[in-house]
């Protein structure tokens, strides 16, 4: 049984969606990133909107009162829990 099998159901559901907050981070940079180096790129631009609705859908997730920081401290200490196991 790994790290994230023995983490409780709401702290794994926060370390997934924070996993996937940074990965839109991601998606988003490169969209602008094609967007300006293209030359305002019309589908590039149009990606980094969609991105940003899928965002908002992301943060309601979000149980209440939990930050982003908070989710982050929850990531790193299953990636902590996990390099124990190896």
């Amino acid at each position: 049984m790994n790290a994230s099998e023995k983490t409780a159901p709401g702290a794994a559901r926060a370390i997934w969606l924070s996993e996937l907050s940074r990965t839109i981070d991601e998606a988003q940079w490169l969209a602008w990133r094609i967007g300006v180096v293209e030359g305002r790129n019309a589908k590039a631009l149009e990606l980094y909107v969609q991105l940003e609705m899928v965002r908002a859908e992301v943060e309601a997730m979000w149980p209440r009162g939990l930050t982003a920081r908070d989710l982050d401290a929850l990531r790193n200490l299953a990636a902590a829990a996990e390099g124990l196991e190896e």
